[in-house]
Order: C-alpha cells, then structure tokens, then sequence
C-alpha cells in the first residue's frame, strides 16, 4: 500500500468553476510516428474529463482535435464535468453499466473498486510501449494486482500557497516549519486584522486535506500503511489529528462561512484567495490556475499579488518526516468496451511534447522527459517537493474505498463544525472501514 512517488511527477530526464472562451488553444505535437492507430475501421471514444477550467480546458479539446486529425477515423465525444458532478455521475454510470470509454481516475480505492466491478479493462499489454516514459509512483497508482487499468497524466503535492505582502503586513518574514509555527503565524495575521486561511468545507475534500496531513505528520508512512492494512482507524495518529485540528478550528482562522464554502466559486476557497481576502490555503497545485480563474484572468494573466509555497509544517514529537508528502495523481482509467485507440490516444496525450505543453500552464507532468518544461517558480518548489518526498499518501477518499473515503471526508467536516469529538470521528470512519 506504499505509495512512494520518488521524483514521480518528472524525474531525470480543478477542478472547477467556468472557462474562459478566449483562451487560444496550443500547437499540439502529434508525433505521428509514436502513435499508430489499431485500426482504419471508424471508431469513437467517449472521453469524461473535469478540466472545466481553461488552459486545461483548452488543452485537451486542442489534443482531441491533433489526435483526430491524425487519425481521421476516429471521433472524440468529451464530456466536461466539475468535480463533485463527475463523482456522482459515474457511481450512476457504473451501476448502470454504460461506462465511459475513458474517464477521470485518481487510482487507489476507487479504481480497485472499479476493477471488482468489472467496469474497467486490463491495459498491460497495449501500455506497455510507453508507460516506461511516465513516472513510475504515478503509473503504480493506476495499477490493481500488478495490472495497469488506467494512465496518468498529472502529479502533484498538496501544500501551502500564500500570498506574500499578507504575511509580511503581519510582520511574518518567513514561511512556518513547524505546526507551532503555523498556530502562532495564524495569530500574528489575526492581530493584523488579516483572515489567515481560506478552505472549502462546504466541498468537504479541501477540508479533508488538514486532517489527512495530521495523520501523516503524527504517525508517518508506517502508521499509514498500518491503518490501511488493518481497516482501523482508531489510532493515536488519527484521534490526534483530530485534537490538532479542534485546536486549528477554536482559533476561528478561516474566512466568514467556511462551513458552507465550495473550493472553486467567487464565496469559496479559491475566490477568497483570488480577492486576497486570505493570507493561506492548503491545497494542490492546480491551485494558482484556479485563482486566476476567479479573478477573470487569462492563465498568461499575473494575480494582483505574489504567491508562494511552502510544505505542510512538521509536527513536533510526530513520527512522521517533514519530506512525507500527502499528494496524488491526475489519470483516466479504460473503460470496460473501450477501443483500443482509446489506450493510443492515452499514449498521445502523454508523449513528451504534450506533456510539455501540459506543464506549461496546466500541472506537472508525469513524463520524464517533460521536466524541463517546469519553469515557473512556486511548480519547481512542489516539484522539488515531490522530487525529495520520503514517502507521498494519496488522498485518503481516493486511496480507500468511495464508501471509507466519504466516511473520512464526512467526520472531517464534522469535525470543522465542531460537531464531533476527535475519538468519535475515528470510530465512525473504522465502522465504515470494517476495522
């Protein structure tokens, strides 16, 4: 259950709200001689994304439309989703049996769970040409048994992105190292008249992201991968992430309706960072695009103020390494009927000029070869995270089941309310988990 990336995303060699409509589309490289289509017979490919946000919006239509170009016989049918949209939709996709011939996967618990189903399909052999080119932690998220069904695109670390002049009005001149660190630099921006934090409870996931580090940081892989292996969540490494993160909530940091907050709206996580109404927000590196977004920029567009980066703090007496990361990957998992031109068209989307482009202004990529292509500042800070990473831990509601990892995202939120007591939310998420 180790998940550890090691320089996953790019080694030697958002989620939501709307897209902007003026967002020129990128010269895609379609390497005609890496990708030979299986067949001349015509052939569509039901493809379901959650990049409903440019540039990543405009990035995969621009692949789409390079791909079928080359390959005239086959037809592109995508569907845009915002997150939590998608996640209901295929649970309801899956029931029924009608899969996507390629969809959005984060790998871990869900796609196991997809793989008992019988709803997607064993894609070793026909990957075996390129997945060598991607990230190897990455590529292992999208295996079951030893088995790709599925490839990913994407890979990142959660940590903290803050804007500069906010921290340095509230007399702070270097980012937090420890969690003490953090609480007291929570305090310095409250007495600054400064909200210190902006999360998205209403959402539950962004929220799920301070509990989870907690874990990690208090207990380390071993503690983790014990907790996977046991189904039990009733460990001190648990209940004291809960005991952190009440004393987190009785600060009262986070911005007015925080309960309420989606990740990516005007009111939300992301729209409070973009206004600057927030000094700090805990989440992945799709993050800057996000706030761009909100603030009705161009993803060429600079924010108002200067972003930086900086990892989730050490806890002092935890048995976790400040180099443990809590992170995951991007990827699309092979529907069960999927043509083979869908795992083709996974391979064009990942090749080394694609990926580049995808690293440009989208993410980090997970082909090695592409790593060059990271060049803004805050990218290359995650990045070197990753690249220094001891161990990374997917996102908890995707490493275990859809029905644990609700129950996590659920006690979290309950947790942020002040609804629950620390011991309770980690008997209730093992209730689910059959521990």
């Amino acid at each position: 259950m180790s998940l550890a990336f090691v320089a996953a995303a790019c080694g030697d060699d958002d989620d939501n709200g709307g897209a902007a409509d003026t967002t020129t589309a990128p010269d895609v490289t379609g390497g005609t001689d890496e990708t030979s289509p299986p067949s001349d017979e015509p052939v569509t490919i039901d493809w379901w994304h959650i990049q409903n946000n440019d540039p990543g919006l405009a990035n995969w239509q621009a692949m789409a439309d390079a791909y079928t170009a080359e390959h005239p016989n086959v037809t592109i049918n995508i569907t845009v989703m915002e997150n939590e949209a998608f996640k209901a939709a295929i649970q309801t996709n899956i029931q029924s049996g009608d899969v996507p011939d390629l969809f959005q996967s984060w790998g871990g618990g869900g796609l196991r769970d997809q793989v008992a189903a019988g709803v997607v399909r064993d894609i070793t052999d026909e990957s075996a040409s390129f997945v060598g080119d991607l990230g190897e932690g990455a590529v292992k998220l999208y295996q079951v048994d030893d088995k790709q069904y599925g490839i990913p695109f994407n890979a990142g670390m959660v940590g903290f992105w803050y804007i500069k002049d906010l921290l340095a009005e509230a007399g702070i001149d270097a980012p937090p190292a420890t969690w003490d660190e953090l609480l007291a630099d929570i305090q310095l921006l409250k007495d600054a008249g400064i909200t210190p934090i902006a999360v998205g409870a209403g959402d539950k996931w962004p929220a799920h992201f301070w509990y989870s580090y907690l874990m990690l940081r208090l207990g380390g892989a071993d503690a983790m991968n014990q907790i996977a292996a046991d189904n039990n969540f009733s460990v001190p490494n648990v209940v004291g992430a809960g005991e952190l993160l009440a004393d987190l909530v009785a600060m009262e940091p986070f911005q007015e309706g925080f309960l309420g907050a989606g990740w990516d709206a005007p009111d939300g996580e992301s729209g409070t960072m973009a206004t600057g109404a927030a000094a700090m927000d805990l989440m992945g590196q799709w993050a800057p695009g996000a706030f761009k977004n909100q603030a009705g920029l161009q993803p060429e567009e600079d924010l108002p103020f200067e972003l930086g980066w900086f990892p989730f703090p050490s806890v002092d007496g935890g048995d976790g390494l400040a180099t443990d990361a809590f992170g995951g990957a991007d990827g699309f998992a092979v529907g069960k009927d999927a043509p083979p031109e869908a795992v083709d068209f996974l391979k064009f989307i990942t090749n080394a000029d694609n990926q580049r482009i995808w690293a440009q202004n989208s993410g980090l990529p997970v082909n090695k070869a592409a790593a060059d292509a990271v060049t803004d500042p805050n990218m290359q800070a995650v990045l070197d995270g990753l690249n220094a990473a001891t161990f990374t831990q997917l996102f908890l509601d995707q490493f275990f089941t859809a029905e644990v990892g609700a129950a996590v995202n659920d006690q979290t939120a309950l947790l942020f309310a002040g609804a629950t007591s620390p011991q309770d939310a980690a008997d209730a998420i093992t209730a689910v988990a059959g521990g």
